[in-house]
Formats: structure tokens, sequence, C-alpha cells
């Protein structure tokens, strides 16, 4: 039987609550654009990059943004400005799960398809970045989620194989990537994520104070 040592964090919709922000955002980009956007075309996109977004736009809508050099600059100021409006809205529970696993002696990990930069800012701001022994962005890595690219780049960073890590996920192209990765995915119900498909979870969750040492201890039995 493995004995977990590592668990790695998916961001958006797992440890703040971004995905709302995040249409918003886009929302508002394209609109400048003269592209009206709906969650409906907009929520394939959510777990992966911002080129996948581009790719994504061009599919539903028709509308060719994949070279637009200004696109990442102008969201940028937009989420910027919502965020200094409204902060960043941490999950409810985030603080003590990440204290019980790192007092447990897992090595704990991001592995987000957003910035570094937007990362650390984010879990500065609500006051968790010591537990993590790594954090780790799609931008260091090839192929995007659903690809297992960056999960398979982070167990690599913290020195562990892959099926010696668990992954929470809150999307269907993270899970994807988690299991595609070799590891065990545990699924977080998030209702501001949409109506995404986890079923590749081993088990999946409605908050995080489910996600405890005990729960990741008996998911080889599960």
């Amino acid at each position: 039987m493995n004995q977990f040592r590592a668990v790695l964090f998916d961001m958006d919709g797992v440890l703040i609550n971004t995905e709302p922000l995040h249409f918003r955002m886009w929302r508002e980009v394209f609109h400048n654009r003269g592209v009206e956007i709906d969650y409906n075309g907009y929520k394939d996109c959510i777990g992966t990059t911002e080129e996948f977004l581009r790719e994504l736009i061009w599919k539903n809508y028709g509308a060719d943004f994949r070279k637009d050099e200004t696109l990442k600059e102008d969201a940028m100021v937009i989420k910027k400005r919502l965020i200094a409006e409204e902060g960043f809205p941490k999950m409810p529970g985030v603080e003590e799960m990440l204290k019980n696993l790192y007092e447990a002696g897992f090595l704990l990990a991001i592995a987000s398809s957003s910035s570094v930069s937007f990362i650390e800012l984010a879990m500065d701001y609500i006051g968790v970045k010591q537990y993590f022994h790594v954090i780790n962005s799609g931008e260091n890595v090839a192929h995007s989620k659903p690809a297992p690219d960056i999960y398979l780049n982070t167990a690599e960073r913290l020195g562990v194989k892959p099926e010696e890590c668990v992954v929470l996920e809150d999307s269907e192209n993270g899970s994807i990537a988690a299991v595609s990765a070799g590891m065990v995915c545990v699924g977080l119900l998030n209702p501001d994520s949409g109506n995404q498909n986890l079923e590749r979870a081993k088990v999946v969750i409605r908050e995080l104070g489910e996600f405890t040492p005990k729960l990741i201890g008996r998911l080889n039995e599960i």
C-alpha cells in the first residue's frame, strides 16, 4: 500500500474562491472588445490557462484574440481593480486545513494555472503562503490542464513520486490532469466553479473541513 507524502492543491476555486471574479474579469475584457460572452461559452476554460481561453473564445464566438498582445495586460488591470475593491475571497476553513496537513508532516504544494506572481500575492493576502514547500504555475510547463504536466513537474520539484501525491481539485480539467499524472484526486464540489464533472475523483467533498489527514490516510481503502 502506498504511503502518501505530498498534497497538491489547485488554487482557484479550492484555496480562494476566484472563479466568479475571473468570469467577471473576462466578461469585461471581451465586452471592451465588442464580444459578449456568457457563462456557458466560458466555463470549459475553468482550471486551464489564458491561452486555452483564447482558443475557446475563437471556437465559441468566432472572435480571434489569439494574437492580441494587450489581452493579458487589460485583464490584469481589471483583476487588480476588482481585488482592490473586494479583496481575495478565501475559501472557508482554508487556514485550519493547511495547518493540520502541514503539522501532520505532508509536503504541500500549489499547482495552479494562474501566474506565480498572482499565486504568491493571493497566498500572502490570505496568510497561508508559509505552509507551501512549492508554488508552481502552468506558466512553467509546456501544456496546461487537462494535460498532467503541471502535476508531474510539481511532484518532481517536491522530490516525490506521482503515486505518493494526493491532489485537491474543483474542476473537471484539473481532475483529468491529476489522474493522468498517476495521482489520487479528491474533488471539491464548489458551486461557484460551475457544474464540473468530478467523476474521476476518488472521493468528492463539499467543504475544506472534510479534507483531513485522516481522510487522506483512508484513500487507499476507498
